[in-house]
């Protein structure tokens, strides 16, 4: 067993080093595109809009390793997230993670969770969904400040799938829900039992605390 955890651990290691070997060698701009995708990776998502409100569309790409199909769950290379901003001059990263995309396993039985990306008023919306008979949704929301890019927005939503609550649409039986928004504090919370009994359904405050930067989140951990 403890052969097991150390193999696990130095994949878990090796493939974080690699990641990261990969994101310092992305150039920090360049004309096109093609010039920020690392050799072996490919996109699975681009967003274009306005970031930094300049009137001028910029450029989000979500990349993935293109043979991560022949890897096992935790040993797939992270994906990687870059931030471009367009100018006169071309483009040039604002941010970069491995740690926002989820993996490609990590949807469950639903597949491959990444569902789409898109930049609206300014924000970028990186929106995950996965789960079998329970079904789960993830949106994360990031904004341009004069630190980068910082997280102001988390939804989540959890449900059952396999039944509905009262003649309404499949989406309530079970559900946990939380939605935040970490510039004006607000949150709130729906929590309903399987069999569709309202167990608390809240609006509230909640207290303020330094926006996460996009280099510093972790699609794994709660915010």
């Amino acid at each position: 067993m403890k052969t097991i955890k150390t193999i696990a651990l130095f994949l878990s290691l090796y493939f974080s080093s690699s990641a990261q070997t990969v994101l310092s060698n992305i150039p920090d701009s360049g004309k096109t595109i093609a010039a920020f995708i690392p050799k072996g990776y490919d996109t699975i998502g681009i967003a274009k809009g306005d970031l930094n409100k300049d009137n001028i569309d910029d450029i989000v790409l979500a990349l993935k390793y293109k043979d991560e199909d022949t890897f096992e769950m935790d040993e797939e290379p992270k994906r990687i997230l870059l931030v471009l901003l367009m100018s006169n001059k071309g483009l040039k990263v604002i941010g970069k993670s491995e740690n926002v995309l989820m993996c490609r396993h990590c949807g469950g039985m639903y597949g491959d969770p990444f569902s789409a990306m898109d930049i609206t008023k300014g924000v970028l919306s990186i929106h995950h969904y996965g789960g079998s008979s329970w079904r789960w949704s993830e949106v994360r929301k990031f904004r341009m400040n004069q630190n980068g890019m910082s997280l102001i927005g988390a939804t989540s939503d959890l449900f059952w799938s396999m039944q509905a609550c009262n003649g309404s649409e499949i989406g309530d039986a079970g559900r946990q829900f939380r939605d935040v928004n970490f510039v004006t504090c607000d949150e709130e919370i729906i929590e309903r039992t399987v069999e569709c009994k309202l167990i608390k359904q809240v609006k509230q405050k909640i207290k303020r605390r330094p926006l996460v930067k996009l280099e510093d989140f972790n699609f794994e951990e709660e915010y």
